[in-house]
């Protein structure tokens, strides 16, 4: 008779390659069957552990015979192979469940890496492009505080010939003064002897 359990993954697995979707759920049920048949095997140790074993004499009453005994030891036996084998599709089970999580856990990584790739790419190109803006920004820096250093030197000459020329005009403003007021001077003497030249005959006429 087919084992209900082989019959059960069998589908299950057809199941399986017909609907990929279905994998967590078969998973989960192959989990439940190796648990199912380690609590099996389980009962099975646990019912021979509990039922002694059987015994006869022989006619002669000098011995026992050990007919039940083997077979009792047999069945133990089984059952303890029933027992680890149930044990190992449990740890089986374990085991590639955890795989999965392990697989689960390395895919989301992955696309975690891939998109932190991906930000890393677009702020190294952003830093490139911010770094290529600042160093033309400190070239324009750079030459518009020359122009103004060159602007700033100008002007101080322009304010030095200025002063000079300030200077001069005030020089030639005081020799213009002192050059009208010597010939007003000079222009009074001579009107003053020119009148007193006129004066003098009619001083001698009266006289």
């Amino acid at each position: 008779m087919t084992d209900w359990r082989s019959e059960y993954l069998t589908s299950l697995q057809e199941a399986e390659r017909n609907n990929p979707v279905n994998k967590d759920l078969v998973e989960a049920c192959s989990q439940l069957a190796d648990r199912v048949a380690a609590l099996e095997a389980e009962k099975v140790v646990w019912q021979t552990s509990t039922n002694p074993p059987t015994s006869s004499e022989n006619p002669s009453g000098k011995g026992i015979a050990t007919t039940g005994t083997t077979d009792s030891g047999a069945d133990q036996s089984i059952a303890q192979l029933r027992l680890d084998l149930a044990e190992a599709l449990r740890s089986k089970g374990q085991l590639q469940s955890r795989l999965k999580t392990a697989e689960d856990e390395l895919q989301k990584l992955r696309s975690k890496a891939k998109v932190d790739t991906k930000r890393i790419n677009d702020l190294t190109a952003e830093r490139n492009a911010l770094t290529a803006k600042l160093k033309d920004r400190n070239e324009e820096l750079a030459g518009k505080n020359k122009m103004l250093k060159d602007i700033q030197d100008e002007n101080l000459t322009l304010n030095i010939q200025l002063d000079v020329t300030e200077q001069k005009a005030a020089k030639v403003a005081a020799d213009n003064k002192d050059l009208i007021k010597r010939w007003m001077d000079r222009m009074k003497h001579e009107a003053d002897a020119m009148n007193l030249e006129n004066e003098s005959p009619s001083s001698k006429n009266r006289r």
